[in-house]
């Protein structure tokens, strides 16, 4: 089956449809300071769940915070702050 490019972002169009969710507040945070822009935040199960556009530079940036990946900590700390608030104030959509 052959796949369309997308000339927008260079990635196919299976590609643009793959999400990472992840209820990981710490994980979340890193990928934010890591300039991966959240695509939606949904309740599920109780948990608040962060989606993110799949990507391999995604991919490394996770194998990256498993393996002690460095971030600015102020950043973090922010994002983190933020983030926590997101999940508390469950007015999202």
């Amino acid at each position: 089956m052959k796949q369309e490019m997308n000339s927008r972002t260079g990635r196919s169009e299976d590609d643009s449809r793959q999400l990472f969710e992840t209820s990981d507040l710490n994980l979340a945070s890193f990928l934010r300071c890591r300039e991966f822009p959240i695509t939606s935040i949904k309740r599920q199960n109780g948990k608040t769940v962060f989606a993110f556009d799949g990507s391999a530079e995604l991919r490394r940036a996770i194998l990256e915070y498993a393996n002690d990946g460095h971030v600015r900590v102020r950043s973090f700390c922010g994002t983190l702050r933020d983030l926590k608030g997101i999940t508390g104030s469950q007015t999202y959509s």
